[in-house]
């Protein structure tokens, strides 16, 4: 009967050991379900957070990039100007330097010529002195201005800004009182 009983025990036991084998398989099956729910939702959660995380990293590069295209954009502009106002005050100069060139020689043939057609006012030629038309006496004053202006344009010191007004004050003159 010890044998029985023992039998018995071990019978139970086996039972019992299959039964907890199934019970501990049933809770682990459902505990591997939660936990592949939890990591399911965990991974939703990061994804969400990455994906915010992405969107604010390529806004951001975005407003960097317009700001990188608004500074190149000025700089382009700046340089656009600097070139154009380097081109201006080298024609400027170029033809401030002609003009002094033009101014000098223009006094010693205007002088020439005037010297040449010029006669002596003597007592016998004032009547011819007095038919001096008032076409030749504007020519001498203008000729005269000229080389004024050419002498004042002639001056180093003169500033950029000096030199364009006594050149604008000459065409003025010039168109004003050209014939």
């Amino acid at each position: 009967m010890k044998k029985f009983i023992v039998f018995c025990i071990a019978l139970l036991m086996i039972g019992i050991g299959t039964t907890q084998t199934i019970n501990t398989a049933d809770a682990a099956f459902s505990k591997d379900e939660a936990v592949k729910e939890r990591f399911a939702l965990k991974r939703e959660r990061l994804a969400e957070v990455v994906s915010k995380k992405i969107a604010h990293v390529e806004n951001s590069i975005k407003k960097k990039l317009k700001a990188q295209e608004a500074k190149r954009g000025q700089k382009q502009k700046e340089e656009t100007a600097k070139k154009t106002e380097a081109k201006k005050v080298e024609e400027d100069e170029a033809f401030n330097q002609t003009i002094p060139q033009e101014a000098e020689k223009a006094p010693s043939a205007t002088q020439e010529g005037i010297e040449e057609t010029q006669t002596p006012i003597t007592p016998e030629n004032i009547d011819e002195a007095d038919a001096v038309s008032g076409a030749s006496a504007n020519g001498q004053e203008r000729g005269q201005k000229n080389r004024e202006w050419g002498e004042q344009l002639g001056d180093p010191n003169l500033t950029p800004e000096e030199r364009q007004g006594i050149i604008q004050e000459k065409k003025n003159y010039n168109r004003n009182n050209h014939g």
